[in-house]
C-alpha cells in the first residue's frame, strides 16, 4: 500500500493531518509549543463513557447534512462522507474532519497494534473489535481470492500488497456494533457518483500480527532518516492495519475508500503516533527531515519535483484552509496542539 508521506500527519477526525515531504534538513528551531495539547489515548484506555461518547459522535456525522456541495462530491451523503470524498480526491494532500460539533471532546484516539499483534486469540479478541464500546467486529465469511473473486465482490488488493491473504475469515458487511451494516454512497475506488454499498471487513490475522508487533514497530524507530522511516512504515505498519482488517474485500483495503471504515482514523492516529515517537528521539534534526514526492511513485521527480517545508496544503472540499508544512510537522507547536499519553 505505498501511498508514501501521506500515511503521517493522517491525524483523525478532529484535526489536521497531512501527507508531507520532500528530503530536505534546515536549521529550524522549535516552535511556540501550545499551552494546553489536546491528549492523544489509546482506545482501551478511555473510559467506557468516552468510547461510547466518541462512537455516538462518529454516528452522529452521519446523520448530519454534507457541507460538501453535490456539484463537487455527486455522492456524499453526510457529513461524515465530507472526508471520504476528499479522500477519493486529493487522497495525496492534506484532510480536515470535525468531530467536536457532535459532542466528543476529547483526542482523537489510537489503536496501537503493538497490544493486539501478539497472536491470534489476542487479535481476535481486541477490545477494538467489541460489539459494545468498540467498532464491531469481522464480516461473514464470502469465498474467492485475489484472482478468482466471488461474483459480484470488487477485490481491492494491488501489487501493492505482496503479504499473503490466506488466512482471510470474512469479506461480509459488519456484522455487530454501532456500525453494523453501514452503508457508504461513494466508491469503490475513485468514484464519487451515487451508490450505495456496506462497509466489509475481511481479517486476515497473519498480514496484522508479521506487519504490526512490537518487533517491527522496535526496528523503526532505530531507521536514521525520515526517508528510511516512512518507506520501511508502508512495507509494514501501514499494511497491517489496512489488509489485515479489510482483506482482499474489505472497506480498509480500498485505497481510496478506506476512510469509509470508522477503524481507519484510528489506525492513522496510531501511524502519526509512531510518527511522533521517532520524531522525539531526535526532535531538533527530526522537526525539518521530511522526504518524498509530491506525486506518488515519481522518485525520479519526473511529473512534480519534492515537497518542502515551505509547501502549503489545504484541508480539502469542505475548507479554504491552508497552512504551510513547516507548521505540521510538530504535534505540540501552535498549528496542531495536541500530544499522546505514551509513545513507544
Amino acid at each position: 500500500m505505498k501511498r508514501g508521506v501521506r500515511a503521517f500527519l493522517l491525524s483523525g477526525l478532529c484535526c489536521f493531518g497531512a501527507c508531507l515531504p520532500g528530503s530536505e534538513q534546515q536549521q529550524q528551531k522549535r516552535t511556540v509549543s501550545c499551552e494546553d495539547p489536546v491528549v492523544r489515548k489509546e482506545w482501551r484506555s478511555l473510559s467506557e463513557v468516552e468510547r461510547r461518547s466518541y462512537l455516538d459522535a462518529v454516528k452522529c456525522m452521519m446523520e448530519k447534512p454534507a457541507w460538501t456541495s453535490t456539484s463537487d462530491l455527486p455522492g456524499v451523503a453526510n457529513h461524515f462522507e465530507d472526508f471520504l470524498g476528499d479522500h477519493i480526491l486529493q487522497a495525496d494532500t492534506m484532510h480536515f474532519v470535525e468531530i467536536r460539533e457532535c459532542g466528543f471532546q476529547g483526542g482523537q484516539p489510537y489503536w496501537d497494534w503493538t497490544l493486539d499483534a501478539d497472536s491470534l486469540d489476542g487479535f481476535l479478541a481486541s477490545p477494538i473489535f467489541d460489539p459494545e464500546t468498540g467498532f464491531g467486529g469481522n464480516g461473514e465469511w464470502v469465498p474467492g481470492t485475489v484472482d478468482n473473486p466471488e461474483p459480484g465482490m470488487a477485490v481491492h488488493v494491488t501489487s501493492a500488497f505482496t503479504m499473503s491473504f490466506d488466512d482471510r475469515s470474512g469479506g461480509g458487511c459488519i456484522p455487530n456494533g454501532p456500525f453494523a451494516n453501514m452503508t457508504i454512497h461513494m466508491g469503490p475506488g475513485v468514484s464519487v457518483e451515487p451508490t450505495e454499498y456496506c462497509v466489509r471487513r475481511d481479517f486476515t490475522p497473519s498480514a496484522f500480527m508479521t506487519l504490526g508487533n512490537s518487533a517491527v514497530v522496535s526496528e523503526m524507530m532505530e531507521t536514521p532518516d525520515f526517508g528510511h522511516f516512512t518507506d520501511q512504515s508502508e512495507k509494514t505498519i501501514h499494511s497491517a492495519g489496512h489488509p489485515g482488517v479489510g482483506g482482499i474485500y474489505g472497506t480498509l483495503t480500498d485505497l481510496y475508500c478506506s476512510p469509509g471504515d470508522p477503524l481507519f482514523f484510528l489506525h492513522h492516529a496510531n501511524m502519526d503516533r509512531a510518527w511522533w515517537s521517532w520524531q522525539s528521539r531526535d526532535l531538533e534534526t527530526r522537526l525539518t527531515d521530511i522526504s518524498g514526492p509530491i506525486v506518488p511513485y515519481d522518485k525520479e521527480n519526473r511529473l512534480g519535483g519534492n515537497y518542502t517545508l515551505d509547501h502549503t496544503v489545504r484541508a480539502g472540499t469542505t475548507s479554504n484552509v491552508t497552512v504551510a508544512i513547516r507548521s505540521l510537522m510538530d504535534i505540540e507547536a501552535e498549528v496542531l496542539c495536541y500530544t499522546y499519553n505514551t509513545i513507544y
